[in-house]
């Protein structure tokens, strides 16, 4: 049968379908056979059909047990391939089901549920589509048991539907009651051994997007004791998908048996050199940045410059690269500044970021903090030095917005900038960026949501432009939280002691907060007397007092 006669059979099929089960039979079949030309007319038709003939008994055909067709027409037409009239009806269905009571939705049935969850997280934009993704959330999070119904990849469509809106308070805790569910399984005589490889990844993939919640974290775990409980049969994982499970478990560095897989998928991407062309961008920027959360392992160093050889082979391509996915290598490849691939590939990097500077706004916060954070480790490269001046000026485009960057993104900009003193636009931002500081030191928690590591790199960073009143201000509200919670919390290196007394002795002759200034450097100086031989100790007690007179004076 031709491409054409085939195409008139399949529309001619659903014209004659008489109810919903039918007509998803149909659908569901075709979807699956036609052809890539024919495919998206085949989608659009059956949207349309779908709206007129058949939507407006949605309710009717619940309660007559015929909610699966629905789910699965929704699931095909929403796709790319069905286009404006797929998203039309995936909206106007999800704006039904959002009106349902809890005794009507409940006869939907979970699986279909799970479906429709998939499909409307598929156009995240769409405020219907969120709405009725809302309402399936509730009742996952009301009515639990039904979650034992499902098989791993109808749960994983659930989180990862629910995973397009991760800010929002019914999705996290409907993601809290899949997690349960997951962990609860583990717990069985055979354990996650039912779980398929693509379930695996959609469900680590699904609980990344909230990396904050202990069931989350609890829930990565155990899939990552089953994936290893696999270890042998890593070879059996597509590329995509081991790239998704890096990237999934690098968001809980901490917990020992995600450290572990992450080791062994290291190994397994290592043994897959001449694959490597078949990894898309994001493949690749999913890896180093996995990869960069265990930068102590060898052979997570071993890997990342092996994709850092592969980026350079191919770095004519890196204009189709997104920005996301460039910030993302450039946040990996620096947490190995001492060798030579990793640099070359970020230097390639920066001038892919110059070359579109104008299409810097299209970066996110935290894209932008992680190339600043990310050149910044090779200070001495002109590349770097030009990428991070245009860079600078984007984040003065945005100084109303600094309020949105996390306290991790603000400490990244403000240690960045600062290993470029003399460029103009990195003393500017660096201003702009003690203000946001400041204003949020007076707030009623201060500081208090910033971590040590955090402090620690504002505070060196703001040090190092003694000449700046607001960055003069803001090392002082820094050193006080700092004071607050204990110096030796913070175990300042050798090296960064030394930074901050160099700094603080270039501070203006009676600049205010002398004595908190004082303070830190007594302590620093009892730390590092502590730490260092008699010899050393002498030289840096008398440069430490010799620091101190002079900020007091």
């Amino acid at each position: 049968m031709s491409a054409q006669a085939n195409l008139t059979a399949a529309l001619t099929e659903i014209d004659r379908a008489r109810d919903i089960v039918e007509f998803s039979t149909v659908v569901v079949a075709r979807d699956k056979q036609l052809r890539k030309t024919d495919h998206p007319v085949f989608l659009q038709k059956a949207a349309l059909e779908f709206q007129s003939r058949f939507l407006p008994n949605f309710e009717e055909s619940i309660r007559a047990g015929k909610s699966w067709g629905y789910a699965t027409t929704c699931n095909a037409v929403s796709r790319k391939a069905g286009g404006q009239a797929g998203r039309d009806a995936c909206e106007r269905i999800a704006c039904r089901l959002s009106l349902l009571d809890h005794a009507l939705i409940g006869k939907i049935g979970i699986r279909a549920l799970s479906i429709f969850a998939a499909s409307f997280g598929r156009h995240s934009n769409r405020a219907e589509c969120r709405k009725g993704a809302i309402r399936i959330a509730k009742f996952c999070r009301d009515e639990s048991r039904p979650l034992q119904e499902l098989n791993n990849l109808s749960l994983a469509a659930l989180i990862n539907g629910f995973s397009k809106w991760p800010e929002e308070a019914d999705f996290r805790q409907a993601a809290v009651a899949i997690a349960g569910d997951v962990i609860r399984r583990a717990g069985r005589h055979h354990q996650l051994s039912d779980f398929t490889q693509q379930g695996l990844v959609s469900l680590v993939n699904g609980f990344s997007k909230w990396p904050d919640e202990a069931a989350s974290c609890k829930a990565a775990a155990v899939l990552a004791r089953e994936i290893l409980r696999r270890s042998g049969r890593l070879c059996e994982f597509p590329q995509q998908g081991l790239a998704i499970l890096v990237n999934g478990f690098s968001k809980w560095p901490e917990e020992l048996a995600c450290g572990q897989v992450t080791i062994a998928i290291a190994g397994e991407v290592l043994g897959r050199v001449t694959q490597f062309p078949e990894l898309s961008e994001q493949d690749l920027a999913n890896l180093v940045n996995g990869f960069s959360k265990w930068p102590d392992e060898a052979v997570s160093r071993q890997a990342t410059v092996a994709i850092a050889s592969e980026l350079l082979r191919r770095a004519d391509q890196l204009p189709h690269y997104s920005q996301q996915g460039l910030a993302n290598l450039v946040n990996g490849f620096c947490k190995w500044p001492d060798d030579a691939t990793c640099r070359k590939a970020t230097v390639a990097i920066a001038g892919e970021v110059l070359w579109r500077a104008a299409q810097l706004p299209d970066l996110t916060q935290q894209g932008l903090a992680n190339l600043v954070n990310g050149f910044s480790k090779w200070p001495e490269e002109p590349a770097f030095c030009r990428a991070v001046v245009a860079l600078a000026r984007e984040v003065l485009r945005r100084a109303t917005q600094l309020c949105e960057f996390s306290q991790q993104g603000l400490a990244n900009l403000v240690n960045g900038f600062s290993n470029w003193p003399e460029e103009l636009p990195c003393g500017q931002v660096t201003v702009v960026l003690a203000g946001e500081v400041l204003r949020r030191a007076g707030r009623r928690t201060g500081l208090s949501d910033f971590t040590a590591q955090d402090l620690r790199g504002l505070v060196i960073g703001f040090n190092r432009w003694p000449q700046e009143s607001a960055a003069r201000q803001a090392t002082i509200a820094i050193v006080n939280e700092v004071l607050g919670r204990g110096v030796r919390f913070f175990d300042f290196t050798k090296p960064e002691s030394e930074s901050l007394l160099d700094d603080f002795s270039r501070w203006p002759q009676g600049a205010t907060g002398h004595e908190a200034i004082a303070k830190i450097i007594g302590e620093l100086q009892l730390i590092q007397s502590e730490a260092t031989q008699p010899r050393t100790g002498e030289k840096w007690s008398n440069q430490t007092r010799q620091s101190t007179k002079e900020i007091s004076s």
